[in-house]
């Protein structure tokens, strides 16, 4: 395997932790944030409501992002198996 394919494979892989221990954070963030609403007994306001909903649209798109991702490393380990097979 040639060193830039095994650069590139570090790098994707390195993305790929970094976007999940985010969302991970995120996600738990957030539902500190919702266990502390709950508990206090008070409604959101509105800017706030906005404001979830914009996070979990990014949050969307950004696990849209990492499987995107995790199928190119998929990709790219079958052409680097397939090319040290012949």
């Amino acid at each position: 395997m040639s060193p830039q394919a095994v650069e590139a494979i570090g790098v994707i892989i390195g993305v790929l932790t970094l976007g999940s221990f985010t969302l991970i954070g995120l996600r738990m963030y957030l539902g500190y944030k919702t266990r502390r609403l709950e508990l206090t007994g008070g409604a959101l306001p509105s800017h706030l409501e906005e404001a979830i909903d914009e996070l979990r649209q990014e949050v969307q798109a950004l696990r849209g992002d990492v499987g995107e991702l995790h199928e190119r490393v998929d990709f790219a380990e079958r052409l680097l198996t397939r090319g040290q097979e012949t």
